[in-house]
């Protein structure tokens, strides 16, 4: 439970810094959509490494 919950907060923080650096550099739409997936898939492979059993 406690490696879903991180898992879920991870990817949430990821997203929504990257939703703030294109609201905040105006970047376009392909450039966000790459950065997204690619910050979310670090977020949740990062937390699942940690948790590792």
């Amino acid at each position: 439970m406690k490696k879903i919950l991180f898992l879920i907060v991870g990817m949430g923080i990821a997203a929504f810094v990257v939703i703030n650096l294109d609201q905040l550099f105006n970047m376009p739409d392909e450039i966000t959509g790459i950065l997204y997936f690619i910050s979310i898939g670090i977020a949740a492979s990062s937390v699942l490494n940690y948790f590792k059993e």
